[in-house]
Protein backbone atom coordinates (compact mmCIF):
# COMPACT_ATOMS: atom_id res chain seq x y z
CA UNK A 1 0.00 0.00 0.00
CA UNK A 2 2.90 2.68 0.42
CA UNK A 3 3.83 1.68 -2.76
CA UNK A 4 0.53 3.93 -3.73
CA UNK A 5 1.07 6.59 -2.39
CA UNK A 6 4.41 8.90 -1.99
CA UNK A 7 4.31 10.23 1.53
CA UNK A 8 2.03 10.83 3.96
CA UNK A 9 1.96 14.77 4.56
CA UNK A 10 1.13 15.77 8.20
CA UNK A 11 0.48 19.52 9.66
CA UNK A 12 -1.80 21.74 7.68
CA UNK A 13 -1.62 19.80 4.47
CA UNK A 14 -2.64 16.59 6.49
CA UNK A 15 -5.15 18.26 8.06
CA UNK A 16 -6.75 19.19 4.54
CA UNK A 17 -6.91 16.02 3.26
CA UNK A 18 -8.73 14.94 6.65
CA UNK A 19 -10.76 17.41 5.65
CA UNK A 20 -11.20 16.78 1.89
CA UNK A 21 -11.80 12.83 3.35
CA UNK A 22 -14.57 14.40 5.95
CA UNK A 23 -16.50 16.35 3.19
CA UNK A 24 -16.67 13.33 0.87
CA UNK A 25 -18.03 10.94 3.42
CA UNK A 26 -20.80 13.63 4.29
CA UNK A 27 -21.54 14.34 0.43
CA UNK A 28 -22.27 10.28 -0.25
CA UNK A 29 -24.46 9.82 2.34
CA UNK A 30 -26.52 13.19 1.78
CA UNK A 31 -29.26 12.90 0.42
CA UNK A 32 -29.25 8.98 0.83
CA UNK A 33 -28.88 7.18 -2.37
CA UNK A 34 -32.17 5.62 -3.64
CA UNK A 35 -31.18 1.61 -4.52
CA UNK A 36 -30.31 -0.80 -1.84
CA UNK A 37 -26.73 -1.22 -3.38
CA UNK A 38 -26.49 2.52 -3.44
CA UNK A 39 -27.09 2.75 -0.20
CA UNK A 40 -24.37 -0.01 1.31
CA UNK A 41 -21.79 1.47 -1.00
CA UNK A 42 -22.43 5.21 -0.03
CA UNK A 43 -22.50 3.71 3.64
CA UNK A 44 -19.02 1.77 3.30
CA UNK A 45 -17.09 4.29 0.97
CA UNK A 46 -17.89 7.06 3.66
CA UNK A 47 -16.78 4.71 6.55
CA UNK A 48 -13.44 3.94 4.83
CA UNK A 49 -13.38 7.56 3.77
CA UNK A 50 -13.61 9.08 7.31
CA UNK A 51 -11.17 6.65 8.97
CA UNK A 52 -8.89 7.52 5.81
CA UNK A 53 -8.65 3.13 5.65
CA UNK A 54 -8.19 1.31 1.96
CA UNK A 55 -8.24 4.78 0.39
CA UNK A 56 -7.91 3.13 -3.19
CA UNK A 57 -10.49 0.65 -2.48
CA UNK A 58 -12.92 3.75 -0.98
CA UNK A 59 -12.01 6.31 -3.49
CA UNK A 60 -13.20 3.25 -6.25
CA UNK A 61 -16.37 2.45 -4.14
CA UNK A 62 -16.88 6.25 -3.96
CA UNK A 63 -16.62 7.07 -7.41
CA UNK A 64 -18.60 4.42 -8.63
CA UNK A 65 -21.89 4.93 -6.29
CA UNK A 66 -21.56 8.94 -7.22
CA UNK A 67 -21.54 7.82 -11.00
CA UNK A 68 -24.55 5.96 -11.02
CA UNK A 69 -26.00 8.21 -8.27
CA UNK A 70 -27.35 12.12 -7.75
CA UNK A 71 -23.29 13.19 -7.61
CA UNK A 72 -22.73 15.20 -10.69
CA UNK A 73 -19.39 15.99 -12.44
CA UNK A 74 -17.45 17.78 -9.76
CA UNK A 75 -18.63 15.36 -6.83
CA UNK A 76 -17.56 12.53 -9.35
CA UNK A 77 -13.97 13.79 -9.95
CA UNK A 78 -13.42 14.83 -5.69
CA UNK A 79 -12.47 10.79 -5.34
CA UNK A 80 -9.99 11.13 -7.67
CA UNK A 81 -8.64 14.03 -6.50
CA UNK A 82 -8.46 12.36 -3.38
CA UNK A 83 -6.84 9.39 -5.05
CA UNK A 84 -3.85 11.21 -6.43
CA UNK A 85 -2.96 12.97 -3.16
CA UNK A 86 -3.09 10.10 -0.81
CA UNK A 87 -4.89 9.72 2.68
CA UNK A 88 -2.40 11.92 4.82
CA UNK A 89 -1.11 11.63 7.76
CA UNK A 90 -4.09 11.41 10.15
CA UNK A 91 -5.55 8.39 8.58
CA UNK A 92 -5.92 4.64 9.17
CA UNK A 93 -3.44 4.18 6.13
CA UNK A 94 -1.10 5.78 7.78
CA UNK A 95 -0.80 4.14 10.89
CA UNK A 96 -1.22 0.22 8.76
CA UNK A 97 1.27 1.07 5.73
CA UNK A 98 3.24 4.65 6.90
CA UNK A 99 6.73 4.80 6.76
CA UNK A 100 9.12 2.48 9.10
CA UNK A 101 11.88 3.22 10.55
CA UNK A 102 13.91 0.44 10.24
CA UNK A 103 16.64 0.11 13.03
CA UNK A 104 19.75 -2.25 11.89
CA UNK A 105 21.32 -4.42 14.69
CA UNK A 106 24.96 -3.36 15.67
CA UNK A 107 27.49 -5.92 14.54
CA UNK A 108 29.84 -6.88 16.71
CA UNK A 109 33.52 -7.54 16.52
CA UNK A 110 34.69 -11.20 15.85
CA UNK A 111 36.69 -12.15 19.31
CA UNK A 112 40.21 -11.81 19.86
CA UNK A 113 42.34 -15.28 19.59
Amino acid sequence: MQRLFVMFPDRAPGIGLLWIRLCLAVAMCWPWPVAAWQQWGAASAALLLALGGLTPLAVALATLVLWTGKGGAALVLLPACLLLLGPGAYSLDACLFGRRVLLAARRMPPPKE
